[in-house]
């Protein structure tokens, strides 16, 4: 098997540069291995995450340089691997306990009938956060620690109990489906100074949907009343029930591209402010859209580029899902 080692030293005596090396180790997930090394199991995203690691501990007037090693002996792999594990299971050990802790909870909340919704918020937030850190730890499990299991399965027990004890609303009529040949040329409107739901349902009309389509921008009382309003309160292609107006789009008009439904995701996270699906990607993305509006203050010129980053978001995601296809077969 082969394995990339980062041999380092640091000559600061500045602690918070150490501290700063260690976080980023944790990170990558590495494991420490012996007097100053540190490995990870090879691939490539692995090895450009120890480059940069190693320019890191540079920057930080220390000495760094990464190897790459195919071990011949059995014994060793065994090794290596086995601090993999320890350290996965440490990890998956302490969210397990905080889990556990929230199950328990949760379920003495619901027999003393003390779930009000400010409580099932505070539950909700504590699980989305145990996700979180539950995502993070299986991006690193290079060999699937055992522990992994127990953890998601408490983290869906939790999940069940708080979905069953929420208020059940009345079911939503149901949303109509078309065809993109049925909106050509037309007219769309919405409300201005665009964020990310909007951009981003801006962008996936015009290219997936209505190639030809013509925008408007204005106040939400001053809307063009022959155009097809989109992300406005109370209209069709719009907010509809947890889903935010991409995802209402894409099901409305029928589009199932995974790497939409990706994108969906993000936006979804941005928007409804949930962490619905966690997508890491979430917090850059809002960024980039903030600084956009903010820098061109024109929704117009916000739609032009920011098309532009979305293209080669969507183009990432399907080379990505091609890449992962082919590593299957």
């Amino acid at each position: 098997m082969k394995w990339i080692f980062l041999v380092h030293q640091m000559q600061t005596p500045i602690s918070r540069e150490r501290v700063k090396v260690w976080r980023l180790t944790k990170k990558v997930g590495a494991v420490f291995y012996r007097n100053s090394v540190y490995v990870l199991p090879y691939s490539k995203e692995q090895l450009e995450d120890f480059q940069w690691l190693c320019q890191q501990i540079k920057d930080s007037k220390g000495e760094a340089s990464v190897f790459i090693s195919e071990s011949q002996d059995a014994n060793e792999d065994r090794i290596l691997r086995t601090l993999f594990e320890r350290s996965r299971e440490e990890d998956y050990s302490a969210i397990l306990t905080s889990a556990k802790g929230l199950l328990e909870r949760i379920r003495r909340a619901k027999q003393q009938k003390r779930l009000s919704e400010s409580v099932l918020k505070k539950f909700t937030k504590e699980e989305k956060q145990l996700s979180k850190s539950f995502t993070d730890i299986e991006r690193i499990d290079f060999f699937s620690a055992p522990l992994a299991k127990e953890v998601r399965s408490t983290l869906e027990q939790i999940a069940n109990h708080l979905t069953s004890s929420r208020p059940r609303h009345e079911p939503l009529a149901p949303l109509k489906r078309y065809f993109p040949k049925e909106f050509q040329q037309r007219a769309w409107a919405t409300r201005e100074n665009i964020h990310i739901d909007r951009l981003c349902s801006a962008w996936l009309i015009r290219r997936f949907i209505d190639p030809q389509a013509r925008f408007a921008f204005a106040p939400e009382s001053n809307l063009p009343k022959d155009s097809i309003l989109f992300d406005v309160f109370g209209v069709e292609f719009s907010h509809h029930g947890e889903d935010c107006t991409f995802e209402t789009l894409l099901k409305s008009f029928q589009l199932k591209d995974k790497s939409l439904t990706t994108i969906g995701e993000i936006v979804h996270d941005v928007d409804m402010k949930d962490r619905k699906f966690g997508r890491p990607e979430s917090n850059g993305l809002d960024v980039v859209v903030r600084a956009l509006s903010d820098f061109f203050k024109d929704d117009h010129k916000v739609l032009e580029v920011g098309s532009t980053i979305l293209d080669a978001l969507y183009s990432y995601f399907s080379t990505t899902k091609q890449k992962r296809r082919k590593t299957v077969v």
